[in-house]
């Protein structure tokens, strides 16, 4: 999710986005901190860094690395629009995917095409819109080497818009998505589409799982497959979830939604459904969604744990070696960088250059020497 931020202005105030929560339900204003010390944030969940601006590239590195290092490959980004908040923070995670050989790719908000998001007056402006948010996409960042690719066509992701507004269903029908197509760049993009609906085979290509109980993946991944085998499907992508909890948001206003996370079980049954349907791909849902309460980013509460068991499933998906042992170098990485901020060490920061680079190249990273430089310089216990 890109769209978190923690601007503070030269007069001292600190403009956030969606780590607060003021519509119904419990209010979360991160202004305000709490008697533990922690800002009263919008999650029930703390990130282990505290919240953040998404276009820190120190947090943009640290994210990176740390999913680097438990195997996974890359990330989907939520993305709302040209020149939106999610744009520019994306365009910034594009450069540190590149500085890390990581591979990133945006999925599309369906209903930012509709009204209230878009101007569009009727369908025809909604698929000009539509196809104005994929050139813009192809001609700025799929040109990108860590602009992840399938068959050498750039991909895209889609989130279905689901509501009902004065221009009709506010989600494209398949003979919409093959209009839009018509009128894009080529390579034309490989486009995965959540679920699967017979109506649109032959009109994109791959389909995806998301969050849901076992009867959804029960039936998603067995129809998945046969559509492949029946060639109506190019790939899919199966889901590993921990569980959800959005009463930071007041479920966005409408009460709370749970799946819990039964001390990490929900997330190991996710997973060992994926190793028996062996998919060609697999979505983390989520890294940081903490709105939702769906992260597997290291948290206060969790710590480590769910980046841990991330790795050692990969290992069992892929025939990846584990090793844990580097899951925490990001974190201490992150705090030196975070310390020059204040305390400008021009030749610490191009060692840590140096060493990351080296990271990245293969040489595993000096996590001791990392944790011994934070704790002496923040003066940790």
């Amino acid at each position: 999710m890109p769209w978190f931020q923690m601007e503070t202005a030269e007069d001292g105030y600190t403009e956030w986005s969606h780590w607060q929560w003021f519509g119904k339900g419990p209010k979360h204003d991160p202004d305000e901190i709490l008697e533990n010390g922690q800002r009263d944030i919008a999650s029930v969940f703390y990130p282990l860094i505290g919240p953040y601006d998404g276009r820190d590239p120190a947090v943009l590195e640290y994210q990176l690395l740390s999913a680097r290092a438990a195997g996974i490959e890359g990330f989907i980004v939520d993305w709302y629009g040209p020149g939106t908040y999610s744009d520019i923070t994306f365009a910034a995670l594009l450069d540190m995917a590149e500085e890390l050989e990581m591979q990133v790719a945006i999925c599309l908000e369906e209903k930012a095409f509709f009204p209230p998001y878009s101007k569009a007056n009727s369908r025809e402006e909604v698929l000009e819109e539509a196809a104005r948010h994929i050139r813009h996409i192809q001609q700025t960042h799929a040109t990108s080497p860590a602009y992840l690719h399938q068959e050498g066509r750039p991909v895209f992701y889609i989130f279905l818009g689901h509501e009902e507004g004065r221009l009709g269903p506010n989600t494209l029908s398949p003979e919409e998505v093959r209009d839009v197509l018509k009128t894009v760049e080529s390579p034309r993009p490989f486009l995965y589409r959540p679920h699967w609906d017979p109506a649109y085979a032959g009109v994109t290509d791959g389909a995806f799982a998301w969050c849901g109980d076992l009867e959804y993946r029960s039936w998603f991944y067995p129809t998945a497959q046969d559509q492949l085998s029946a060639g109506t499907l190019t790939t899919f992508t199966g889901v590993a979830s921990p569980g959800f909890d959005d009463s930071g948001v007041w479920g966005w206003g409408n009460g709370p939604r749970f799946t819990d996370r039964r001390d990490g079980e929900e997330y190991r049954e996710n997973w060992k459904e994926v190793l028996a349907a062996n998919p060609p791909a697999v979505q983390i849902v989520t890294w940081n969604d903490f709105e939702e309460g769906t992260t597997i980013e290291p948290t206060l509460e969790y710590g480590f744990t769910y980046l841990n068991m991330t790795e050692e499933f990969i290992a069992e998906y892929t025939g990846r070696t584990s090793e844990l042992s580097d899951n925490t170098a990001a974190h201490f990485l992150y705090q030196l960088r975070i310390y020059l901020r204040n305390n400008p060490d021009p030749a610490l920061s191009k060692q840590l250059d140096a060493q990351r680079e080296a990271w990245v190249k293969g040489t595993p990273p000096p996590v001791e020497a990392w944790r011994e430089r934070t704790e002496t310089l923040l003066q940790h216990p």
